[in-house]
């Protein structure tokens, strides 16, 4: 998860929105500074750096997503790096207290989600990392600054009244600043609470509090650290393989193995001219239907575009998202003969949804598949060379190959690693030569 979040962070260092909220955030200053992924002279304060880097990680919509629905690592990541800076040079934050943040700040968003059995289903009113996001960075926080349970307890009390963010900017460039407000706010709710603010101590526990963004939030009293299960253990996550919302990732395999069945290789242009109507059987999310999607930020919320770029190129990238690939002629064409339908078994959870693309030709005659596991889904995941070629293919044209190296050898050692500022180092796009001898190897 980690080393997924760095990738796709740094790509997302390329796109228009991380550029305009680093524009924006140069206006602020001060003495501490902590790296901003892939700029070798550009610094901000922890604050702002946790901030435009969260950005970066969904700035695509590349990022992991958790079952129950949200993207867990955006917003706990970039909040823990930028805070691991800050700390006084004396006092090192090893790789085993970043590891034991992350996954304190995993673990909290988890435990939240699963209060709730609205929360199981892809979301229909508030985006989910907006709220429990901002809950788990602020969580992660509270653990990497050692705080007590007091101040525990006042920094998710703050930090419940950052959350929140509507639906309604799904699809476009505000989406993104879901991730890098929870990563931003979680860190400055547990800063808030070590400077001793305080607020409601029940936050999680009542109606008013957490309950106010989940109308069936039940919680219950969690069993003892020495019985405790941890929800990672279950390894629910799914790493994508294109940067699309999750849901288009059954519609792009169901659909590129249609094309297998029309064409004969590759190579060979889709009969387009044949094709009397693509039927897509999923759930009724209303968010990613968008018939004719304007910009990438639709693009990557559409069932329609997925399936119509996969039936075309047999694969989804991400240059399938270019304005080029979105405007051409074939798959506008192919986007009118779209429809979409709702079976009711169908439901718009990530464990149990499926998508079936049936196209119809002239003639009369039916080609379809069905999808209901993808490859990168929690019940199919990545392998570790898939995972690392994603990575490696993410970073490319950001890091050189030196740095680049440098994060994945420390991402996989990190428990042994003593001082965690080798990460920054590597992820401002300086090589292993740039580090103190003591920090050239773990």
């Amino acid at each position: 998860m980690i080393l997924d979040t760095l990738g796709v962070g740094l790509l997302g260092t390329s796109t228009e929105v991380f550029h305009k909220v680093t524009q924006y955030s140069k206006i602020y200053s001060s003495d501490l500074s902590s790296t901003i992924w892939g700029h070798l002279d550009f610094r901000l304060p922890p604050l702002y750096a946790a901030f435009v880097n969260g950005v970066a990680v969904h700035s695509m919509d590349f990022d992991d997503t958790w079952h129950p629905a949200t993207h867990p690592s955006g917003a706990v990541l970039p909040a823990l790096i930028a805070l691991s800076e800050a700390f006084p040079q004396k006092k090192n934050i090893s790789g085993l207290d970043l590891l034991l943040a992350f996954n304190v700040g995993i673990e909290v968003q988890g435990r939240l989600l699963h209060f709730s059995r609205e929360a199981r289903n892809i979301p229909r009113r508030f985006h989910p990392p907006a709220v429990v996001g901002t809950m788990g960075s602020a969580a992660a926080c509270a653990k990497l600054l050692a705080l007590d349970q007091l101040e525990c307890k006042n920094a998710l009390a703050i930090a419940a009244s950052y959350a929140g963010a509507p639906l309604a900017n799904a699809a476009t460039q505000i989406k993104p600043l879901h991730i890098g407000n929870a990563a931003k706010n979680g860190l400055e709710a547990a800063c808030l609470a070590l400077q001793g603010l305080q607020g409601n101590k029940q936050i999680l526990d009542m109606e008013s509090g957490m309950g106010a963004f989940y109308t069936d939030y039940n919680p219950q009293t969690l069993p003892t650290l020495q019985s405790y299960p941890w929800l990672l253990d279950q390894q629910d996550v799914a790493i994508k393989r294109f940067p699309a919302h999750l849901a288009t990732h059954w519609v792009a395999d169901a659909a590129s193995s249609v094309r297998r069945k029309l064409v004969e290789s590759s190579e060979s242009l889709l009969p387009i001219d044949k094709i009397e109507k693509v039927i897509l059987k999923v759930p009724e999310v209303k968010y990613v239907n968008r018939p004719s999607p304007a910009s990438e930020h639709e693009a990557r919320h559409s069932f329609q575009f997925v399936a119509c770029s996969a039936l075309l190129d047999g694969s989804m990238s991400v240059q399938s998202f270019s304005s080029e690939n979105i405007q051409r002629p074939a798959l506008r064409e192919l986007l009118c003969k779209t429809q979409l339908e709702h079976p009711p078994d169908n439901t718009p959870s990530f464990d149990s949804l499926y998508c079936q693309v049936s196209v119809t030709l002239r003639g009369g005659s039916t080609i379809s598949d069905r999808c209901t596991t993808f490859y990168g889904h929690w019940r199919k995941p990545l392998e570790k060379e898939d995972l690392e070629k994603k990575f490696q293919s993410n970073v490319l044209n950001i890091l050189p190959t030196e740095a680049m190296e440098g994060i994945i050898e420390t991402v996989y050692n990190l428990e042994k690693v003593e001082d965690c500022s080798v990460l920054s180092t590597f992820l401002s796009g300086q090589s292993a030569r740039a580090l103190p001898e003591k920090l050239r190897f773990l």
